[in-house]
């Protein structure tokens, strides 16, 4: 396999050795998945629709520290009330049966590591049991469960191989098993693939393909990766953003509730029902719709009862996968106003994946003030920018992909004129690889997209990245290439996308420190 720093070069790993933090998503679903919901604070249930897609933003101090620990001890106190629901063991009015508090002990922290746990740490747990056995029976349980969840090894995961010689580690079976559950469903590894982890059959590819088809099939892990999609698109987002109530009365949460739940069934439809190319995701001219979501789309809705989401068909010529859909436009836009930087920048980064662009320097903060008042169009902005030196040069990079957008208003809505004046949409990509030409519109745009490698490779780029927690993996890397070339028969569906990367040596290997 080649690499991009060498012709013909092997693929060698680009992660070293290492401990992974949990994301706080990951460590709140599997204390759910541990202890139930009765275990979460009502204000910390896990929302998988605002998870983040990296992790650049947690900081690992005092308050992340405190969050958790208080968490692990609301975690632990939920037990009571429910003590043999769920331990297993009877509570202890005569005094508590100390073997079955250990098994059930010993069964939970295996769960929680994600591994066997050695004498030492059985150990101290048994100490920390004793301790707590001092005050109550009960006292003592919880405070071993508290323990087990404010402890390093349940908060992170470990990528340090099976200490087999040479520069490149094998992630051992429990590692491997870690990862996939996490990347896959974003908690432990359910029983059945913990088990191939004990046995170390998880170390046979074949077996792994096997547990990856098999959580494949669960509604859990679909959503699941759907949604690690739409984190790394940052359609999250769109709850956070606000529109001038005077111009824009129609977008109230419940409109962007419905705009976001409109991508989740498009991608379950498209991805999972029907196990179409990933491409599709940028051809669709179907969508589903209730009634608030249909009269942005100006089409017709069918539904019982203005709440139901029904499938319809969109004008061909205005609508095209989801580059089109209203609640990316809506979030990619200013509260009264489209935003051809904000939204080029996305088709450049999240949906093409071609390379960070710097912020713009300190000292142009006053220059970019001034020209998002003045009183011009959004494409007489962008040619105010390509007038300056200073901003030509990156804004030359994005700011195209942006005008094709300018066809759909602040929340995403079709348009044709503005302010009286015809929309120009059309845009010259002369120079730009594959996408080299002139578009008239999104749709074709979209569609040309669609025919290249781009769009699946930055796909792959993304899941493989969510996984990896390798955030400057980038699709030229042989890592991502890799992935590409082992689809069977160039099958770019998801599930095959996701087999690949959990079967490559991105996924399982590490570098050992130089």
């Amino acid at each position: 396999m080649s690499s991009p720093d060498g012709e013909g070069a092997l693929c060698n790993p680009r992660l070293e050795r290492r401990i992974v933090l949990l994301a706080d998503l990951q460590f709140t679903s599997a204390i759910r998945d541990l202890l139930g919901d009765e275990a979460i604070e009502p204000d910390q249930a896990p929302d998988a629709r605002t998870k983040p897609f990296v992790k650049k933003g947690i900081v690992v101090g005092t308050t992340l520290v405190h969050a958790r620990l208080a968490r692990a001890e609301y975690a632990a106190g939920s037990i009571e009330g429910r003590f043999e629901q769920v331990t297993g063991c009877p509570a202890g009015a005569d005094g508590g049966d100390d073997a079955c508090a250990k098994e059930f002990l010993t069964r939970f922290a295996r769960r929680a590591f994600r591994r066997p746990l050695d004498a030492a740490e059985l150990d101290n747990l048994w100490a920390v049991y004793s301790f707590g056995r001092e005050a109550s029976y009960e006292r003592g349980v919880s405070l071993a469960v508290e323990a087990i969840l404010a402890s390093p090894s349940f908060s992170y995961r470990t990528e340090l191989g099976d200490g087999a010689g040479g520069d490149v580690v094998r992630l051992t079976a429990h590692e491997t098993a870690s990862e996939l559950a996490f990347f896959l469903t974003d908690s432990l590894p359910d029983a059945e693939l913990a088990a191939a982890a004990d046995s170390g059959a998880l170390n046979d590819p074949k077996e792994l393909t096997r547990q990856v088809e098999r959580l494949l099939e669960k509604p859990e892990t679909r959503s699941s990766l759907s949604t690690t999609l739409v984190a790394a698109w940052g359609l999250s987002n769109l709850f956070g953003t606000i529109k001038d109530p005077g111009m824009f009365p129609e977008y109230t949460p419940a409109l962007q509730a419905s705009m976001f739940h409109e991508t989740e069934l498009l991608l379950d439809d498209l991805l999972w029902s029907r196990g179409a190319d990933v491409s599709t995701l940028l051809t669709s001219r179907e969508t589903f719709v209730n009634g608030p979501l249909a009269e942005v789309y100006g089409v017709e809705h069918t539904g019982a009862s203005p709440d139901e989401f029904v499938k319809v068909a969109l004008p061909a010529d205005e609508r095209a996968g989801i580059l089109t859909q209203p609640g990316l436009l809506a979030a990619l836009s200013r509260t009264d106003n489209t935003s051809v930087v904000a939204r080029g920048l996305f088709v450049r980064g999240a949906l093409l994946c071609m390379g960070k662009i710097p912020s713009p320097p300190e000292e142009l903060a006053g220059a970019i003030e001034e020209l998002l008042a003045a009183d011009m169009t959004e494409r007489e902005r962008a040619e105010a920018r390509a007038g300056e030196a200073t901003c030509a040069a990156c804004h030359r990079q994005f700011d195209a992909f942006g005008l094709l957008l300018e066809s759909y208003d602040p929340v995403g809505r079709y348009r044709e004129t503005l302010k009286g004046e015809p929309i120009d949409a059309r845009v010259d990509l002369t120079g730009m690889g594959d996408l080299d030409g002139a578009y008239a519109s999104a749709v074709e745009f979209a569609e040309t997209v669609a025919e290249t490698d781009g769009f699946a490779a930055c796909v792959t780029r993304h899941l493989l990245t969510y996984g990896t927690d390798d955030e400057a993996l980038s699709p030229v890397h042989c890592q991502v290439q890799g992935v590409i070339a082992a689809l069977p028969d160039g099958q770019r569906t998801l599930p095959s996308i996701v087999k690949a990367i959990a079967t490559s040596p991105a996924l399982t290997e590490r570098a050992k420190e130089k």
